[in-house]
Parts: structure tokens; sequence; C-alpha cells
């Protein structure tokens, strides 16, 4: 089974989560930054996995514009997705906020990846509204290295 991570990261949560996932999936996988390469070659692979990180209720505009060019190629891929966000239990809604529903329904592992608050790398509105929403001055790492475990072995069928 090849396999190709494609993701995109605002402050690095969600490439520290793929290059996770990336260490737990087979022998034959790429990761690929969207933001740096936007027309990866998909017909190589079985499995395409599709992670992003979530800030204003909105995944990276480039992983969206990246699914609206490719959906019909993805329909015919084993489909994995995950987020990185702030509150787990929004994870669902956001999920749906963020993918077109005919993907949803064709996935066949999601995840979520946790969350990690780099503030050196956010400007003043993003160091704010974490302040104020999260209650954390000084940032914080929570990737769920288990959830990134499970993942892998689920899109794997073990």
């Amino acid at each position: 089974m090849k396999t190709l991570i494609i993701y995109a990261s605002k402050h690095g949560s969600a490439e520290k989560a793929a290059n996770k996932l990336y260490q737990h999936l087979g022998d034959e996988k790429e990761i690929v930054n969207i933001q740096e390469n936007s027309k990866p070659f998909l017909e190589n692979f079985d499995t395409i996995i599709i992670g992003g990180s979530i800030y204003g209720g909105k995944i990276q505009k480039e992983i969206q514009k990246f699914i609206e060019d490719n959906l019909e190629t993805l329909l015919s891929k084993k489909i994995g997705l995950y987020l990185c966000c702030g509150i787990e239990k929004d994870f669902e809604k956001q999920l749906e906020n963020s993918m077109p529903e005919k993907l949803l329904g064709h996935t066949s592992v999601v995840g979520y990846f946790g969350y990690e608050y780099n503030i050196d790398k956010m400007n003043f509105l993003e160091k704010t509204m974490v302040k104020f929403v999260a209650k954390d001055k000084a940032g914080k790492s929570n990737i769920n290295e288990e959830n990134i475990k499970e993942f892998a072995r689920e899109i794997k069928g073990e």
C-alpha cells in the first residue's frame, strides 16, 4: 500500500503531527507540504492522508483548494483525514466545517491529533486569541501521540 500524507501547517503543529504519523506508516510512503507543492502526483498512491490545523474555525485554504481541485481522484483512493485543533470536543464539528460532505462520506479513518500553541510564531492577534480562549500565555504542546499511532494502525488495516 503506497501512502501519501498531504498537510498544511501555519505554526508547525500539523507538520509535527504529519511527521510523527509518517514514522508509524509502512515502507512505501511520502509526505508533502501542500503549501510548498500544490500539485502532488496522486496517481501513484493507494492511500491519501490529508491533515491540517484549525484557525478561526477553518482549515488552511491550501487544503481546501487541494481537495476541491482533486475531489474526483480522492474519491477513488482510501482516505484518511486528521486535524489539529485546540478543543477536542469540537473536533467533529471542525472536521465537518472543513471538509466536503462527499469526501467525509468516503473517508476510512479520521483522527484528532491534538494541538500546539507556538506563541513565538504567532502574530499579535493570534497571541491575544490564544491567551483569551485557551488561557495560555506561554504556549504548549499537546500533540496526541497515541491518537497518531492508532490512526496509523487503522489506515494500515491492522
